[in-house]
């Protein structure tokens, strides 16, 4: 069997599998791993390459997943060419954009031996272990990757099914009372879901939301282009900004930067201006959830001056300000205001399908939100 049917075998065994027939053994490893996927999820893709190289190569030990080690191989290669692309298609909120051994904690030269694997850069330790110990359970104590590759599949089925139950309730999901939406309500309803643990994507879906409805109904956006969003993580993330329009010639028109409870200050803007001194940018926005915006008003005054003095020296505008207050603005020019939550609720389903950043449980607090919108 090639490396690619193996994988679908493996896909074709879960979805069949009975877990309760899965030995303890390699249930208790595989549902740490999972737990924590969402903050973790180049291990268990890296794990799924590694199970793939025992099976076509049992002779390999595949703790030793670079070719730097005697006796190695590159499991990056295999994990780039195969296992990405099967994410990507079967499991893709969990798919890494290129290979999980980019990650800090699978890129080094680190064995995955119980020994060596102790300097891992994992954070949690009872996850450190459980994914070393899987390493140990198929080298050391000869068990038999193929049910591992199986349940490991058949776990990640089990979560994907329960999203997509989510997204559909969602989608069906309507206003509490839609007849009292004003502006106020809809700037308290995200104010109320930016302040959700591990949110700092949310504000960026907002935005872009309100630039879908607007993008149309201003001149100034008239042959340009909005860019789809991209991921949020730095390992992942490509160009200037979180929210980007380009020109029909492809060059960067107006970039918009996102800052989840940090105030603006000169050091930000240092950041932005040496960003657009490499590119030409007719605008650029630096936005925050940070409530006054700036840590003081002598920061404002100071980052007012250096924005004034770009200004005439660059010719491109910075404009920092608050995403509340930002918000409150574009709304103003939307005739329905129902029509920015359909986008707002649409791309928060569609940002949390691709990745993790936006979690099932940012969903389904929304969900209440809506369901509590009264006046």
């Amino acid at each position: 069997m090639s490396e690619r049917e193996i994988l679908e075998k493996a896909y074709s065994d879960a979805v069949k599998l009975n877990a309760d027939n899965v030995s303890d053994i390699i249930r208790k490893d595989i549902d740490i791993l999972i737990e924590n996927i969402d903050s973790n999820k180049s291990l268990v893709s890296a794990l799924t390459t590694s199970l793939l190289k025992k099976i076509t190569t049992p002779n390999q030990d595949i703790r030793l997943h670079r070719t730097v080690f005697e006796n190695g191989y590159s499991a990056r290669v295999l994990d780039t060419n195969m296992t990405s692309p099967f994410f990507k298609n079967y499991f893709p909120k969990y798919a890494n954009k290129e290979s999980s051994f980019l990650t800090l904690a699978t890129r080094e030269e680190i064995k995955w031996n119980k020994k060596d694997g102790i300097n891992l850069k994992i954070r949690n330790k009872k996850l450190r272990e459980a994914f070393l110990n899987i390493f140990d359970q198929v080298e050391t104590f000869k068990k038999d990757p193929k049910k591992y590759l199986a349940y490991l599949f058949f776990k990640l089925i089990k979560l994907s099914e329960n999203s997509e139950d989510l997204f559909q309730k969602t989608e069906r999901q309507k206003m509490g009372n839609s007849n009292v939406l004003n502006i106020n309500t809809i700037l308290a309803m995200l104010a109320k879901h930016f302040e959700i643990k591990k949110s700092s994507r949310l504000p960026v879906i907002a935005i872009y939301s309100i630039y879908e409805v607007l993008f149309n109904k201003f001149d100034r956006y008239k042959n340009k282009r909005l860019m789809p969003l991209q991921a949020h993580t730095s390992s992942d993330k490509r160009g200037f900004g979180d929210i980007e329009i380009y020109t029909k010639d492809n060059k960067p028109f107006e970039i918009v930067e996102i800052k989840h409870n940090i105030p603006i200050d000169e050091y930000l803007i240092f950041d932005v201006i040496k960003k657009i001194s490499k590119i030409e940018v007719d605008r650029y926005y630096i936005l925050t959830t940070f409530h006054n915006t700036f840590e003081n008003a002598s920061d404002e005054n100071k980052i007012s001056d250096l924005i004034l003095r770009t200004k005439k020296e660059r010719g491109a505008d910075i404009i920092a300000n608050g995403i509340l207050t930002t918000l409150k603005y574009y709304l103003r020019f939307i005739d329905n205001y129902d029509d920015f939550l359909k986008y707002y609720t649409k791309n928060l389903i569609n940002d949390a399908k691709v990745s993790t950043e936006v979690k099932d449980f940012h969903i389904e607090e929304w969900n209440k939100i809506r369901e509590s919108c009264n006046g």
